[in-house]
């Protein structure tokens, strides 16, 4: 898996995509002793970010607990931030959890590959459907799992992140993979890997 060195896995609340980075995660530090990586999580900012005291901070609570979109700016601040203080110049493997998720922060992410001449992006993108993700965030039983938040999410996301995955596809630096979220986790994993697999042996 030595031609890849930006990983970003998409889909939408519900689809386990955060199970599978973990598992992604587990799996590449066995497989490539030695390398290492750096995950950027933008829901982890975003749970530390809410945490703190400060205005902005007290409007951003009052926007995710709605079930509404952050705003691109203060996302990709997140992103460029954590780039800035701790991208490497040595091997490391970069794998973006949650961003990009408008067609604004894709073209953000455009420049800061360049940047950092990243040439290697490959997208997963675990997809599953809108009935399915709303029986599984109803399943979860999160507080923040009410009826009217999870259609916000379902609406938003279909409005925002799935023209950006389009536009991703559309754009010659990544390479996107359609996975089957629906299938059992492990299978989903097992098809991750199969993908990537493939790539370091063209």
């Amino acid at each position: 898996m030595n031609d890849i060195d930006t990983i970003i896995v998409m889909g939408r609340s519900g689809s386990g995509k955060g199970t599978q980075v973990a598992l992604l995660k587990d799996y590449l530090t066995k497989t490539l002793p030695g390398t290492e990586l750096f995950h950027f999580e933008s829901g982890q900012h975003f749970r530390s970010f809410i945490k703190e005291d400060g205005y902005t901070n007290e409007l951003m609570r009052d926007i995710l607990g709605s079930g509404n979109l952050a705003p691109d700016f203060i996302t990709e601040w997140f992103l460029v931030n954590a780039l800035v203080n701790r991208l490497k110049k040595d091997d490391q493997i970069l794998i973006l959890d949650g961003f990009p998720r408008t067609v604004n922060q894709a073209m953000t992410l455009d420049s800061a590959m360049a940047y950092y001449q990243r040439s290697k992006v490959v997208v997963i993108n675990v997809a599953v459907s809108d009935d399915v993700a709303r029986e599984r965030m109803k399943g979860r039983g999160r507080a923040d799992d009410q009826d009217d938040v999870i259609e916000r999410r379902i609406e938003w996301y279909n409005e925002n992140v799935v023209p950006t995955i389009d536009y991703l596809k559309n754009h010659d630096l990544y390479t996107v993979y359609d996975i089957d979220g629906e299938q059992s986790v492990e299978g989903v994993h097992a098809a991750i890997i199969e993908v990537l697999s493939s790539l370091n042996n063209n």
